[in-house]
């Protein structure tokens, strides 16, 4: 089964964003691996054999993830080369790739957790629906017309998405609009009790 869209496609369009947020990902885990710049073990005695080297670099990386404190004796200097993930500003970096992200998909930064600074209770259900109005109405309309066709049901078959839980208001907005469904006759009390599960 096809799904055709409706414009060039993400890769196409934000294929260089994505890649970006891997790298991102990739220079995040090592330095999860390796919590502090790339460093270098220079010995100032004698030159030593590779066996010995492979050693003095697992104990000082086994040394490093138990202590923050490390000791060094003569025969050894420590050089650090690059720069640590502050410095580097990974976190800037991945919230900024969240945002275009975000942009690209055309989805509110917040539902992707990019910008937590403008949901809140009393505005989440507008939001939601300014979620399927601006952003994935396009998509989830081509997924409906395409699962409807005679191909996939019967041809007196219609596929539709429900938005009722998603778009379930508060309570209290609930209430007032049963309340004046039920004043011109349009939902009943045991309607209404049974859209609330209150009806076992």
């Amino acid at each position: 089964m096809v799904f055709y869209g409706n414009d060039e496609g993400l890769l196409n369009r934000a294929g260089r964003t994505i890649l970006s947020a891997v790298e991102l990902e990739k220079a995040a885990l090592l330095y999860a691996k390796e919590p502090v710049p790339m460093m270098v073990l220079k010995s100032n005695g004698t030159a030593l054999p590779a066996d010995r080297v492979t050693k003095l670099l697992d104990a000082w990386r086994v040394a490093r993830s138990t202590r923050a404190t490390a000791f060094l004796n003569a025969d050894v200097e420590l050089t650090s080369l690059g720069f640590d993930p502050e410095k580097l500003q990974l976190n800037s970096a991945r919230q900024y790739i969240a945002l275009e992200c975000a942009r690209a998909v055309g989805i509110p930064a917040y539902f992707l957790g990019a910008d937590v600074n403008t949901l809140t209770y009393t505005n989440a259900v507008s939001e939601r629906k300014s979620l399927i109005d601006f952003s994935l109405r396009n998509i989830m309309t081509s997924i409906e017309e395409r699962l409807s066709q005679s191909d996939f049901v019967a041809s007196n078959t219609v596929i539709r998405y429900n938005f009722d839980d998603f778009l379930r208001g508060s309570a209290l907005e609930r209430a007032q609009i049963y309340e004046i469904l039920n004043r011109i006759g349009a939902i009943s009390v045991e309607e209404i009790r049974r859209d609330e599960d209150l009806i076992r």
